[in-house]
């Protein structure tokens, strides 16, 4: 019994000392410390280029507009890859397409419509939305007209969409595609996507209450649905993706004066299309543009100079910042009289600032050059010389410091 005392008594000294270095380190004082930022520059000759272009297409009919801006294109991104060459990446995106409204020059005379004694019941209106995707713009036209010859209202949205195609559970499947969308019973599930083009066909049926104006709305739905699906088969896809009852505001509802609008002319449908190509050859930038004018793009968006490897740069800009930083440092230090330690925390931040030129400047420095070359010499046709020289790209780093000091 004694000897269990004695050895729990001799135990105690090393048990105090611990905890009284374990609150020693608990109570210890944070280091002093101080930060710093410091800030670097680089810059390098451009060796690519970006040019964006716009292709547009109007026409009075919806097939006729889209066969038209799929027929422009191609012309673009053809004559865009015979000026450059293999190494050229061209590209197509941003796709739309909207009907519009044409009036005339002699609108008709607004007349309000005639006031009843008693205010009718309110007017509810249903509003869904049907949207239809195909593997390419060919179809959409005679989509559009069929949804709108089964009673869809109006065309709503338009673009590009990247659809599931298939779901695949073996990661071979994943190495192809690239892509992993989720989880399921505890291992990955990948899928693979396809690009698709989509119009969005809007139902709206008014009436005197919300189950008479939803009863009225998914009759239409329903008929324009199976419309679209018979028409489309299994080369695309048919869903409703949005729809909703609203009561109309009150000078909406039947009895209050309301103007007619201006008689519409005609309607006519627009659509608009980016084609997008990257280069290095900055040397063929004007036969570039030229090229892609005279196959039909609308216009030039914008020109990007830019590094196809910025590490050089990016690495000189980082050591000028560390160096900005440190100095900062000693000369903060040296002020202050104390004296630098090792470094807590360093973090960094670095981008280009690529050059750009947007199109509306660029063509009319090219055009301004034409016209004096025109001058010149009128009897022989030359090409305008590119009216910009492509600076050199910049690249800035910013680097965050603290410092212990004592």
């Amino acid at each position: 019994m004694s000897c269990k005392i004695f050895a729990a008594l001799s135990a105690m000294p090393i048990l105090l000392s611990l905890q009284v270095a374990a609150f020693a380190q608990r109570t210890a004082p944070a280091p002093k410390t101080i930060d710093v930022t410091g800030h670097g520059d680089s810059s390098a000759k451009p060796d690519q280029m970006t040019l964006s272009f716009a292709v547009t297409s109007h026409s009075d009919s919806a097939d006729e507009c889209t066969r038209k801006e799929s027929e422009t294109s191609q012309r673009v991104v053809s004559a865009l890859k015979a000026t450059l060459g293999d190494s050229a990446k061209v590209s197509t995106a941003d796709f739309s397409f909207n009907p519009n409204i044409e009036y005339g020059n002699g609108n008709a005379t607004p007349t309000p419509s005639a006031m009843r004694a008693e205010e009718p019941p309110a007017t509810w209106e249903f509003k869904a939305d049907v949207n239809v995707f195909a593997d390419s713009m060919d179809p959409l036209g005679d989509l559009i007209q069929t949804g709108l010859a089964a009673g869809a209202t109006s065309v709503g949205q338009s673009g590009v969409s990247q659809m599931p195609d298939e779901l695949n559970s073996a990661p071979a499947a994943a190495a192809a595609t690239g892509s992993v969308t989720g989880y399921s019973n505890g291992g990955a599930a990948y899928q693979r996507f396809k690009r698709m083009y989509f119009i969005s066909l809007t139902v709206v049926a008014d009436g005197t209450s919300p189950p008479d104006s939803f009863r009225k709305g998914t009759v239409v739905v329903d008929r324009v649905e199976t419309a679209l699906k018979k028409q489309i088969g299994a080369q695309g896809k048919v869903e409703v993706t949005d729809f909703g009852v609203n009561e109309l505001n009150p000078q909406q509802r039947p009895g209050f004066a309301q103007p007619l609008p201006p008689q519409p002319q005609h309607k006519v449908y627009d659509a608009q299309m980016t084609v997008v190509v990257d280069s290095p050859k900055l040397d063929l930038l004007g036969p570039t543009v030229e090229a892609a004018v005279k196959a039909g793009a609308a216009r030039l968006n914008q020109v990007s100079f830019t590094l196809k490897d910025d590490s050089t740069a990016r690495k000189e800009a980082i050591e000028k910042a560390s160096a900005d930083a440190k100095a900062k440092a000693e000369t903060l230090a040296s002020s202050m009289g104390v004296k630098l330690k090792e470094i807590l925390r360093i973090s960094t931040n670095a981008q280009p600032h690529p050059y750009v030129v947007y199109g509306n400047q660029y063509m009319s420095g090219m055009s301004s050059g034409a016209a004096m070359m025109h001058r010149e010499s009128a009897s022989s046709p030359q090409q305008a010389q590119m009216p910009v020289t492509p600076r050199e790209v910049s690249f800035s780093a910013d680097v965050n410091v603290t410092y212990q000091i004592e």
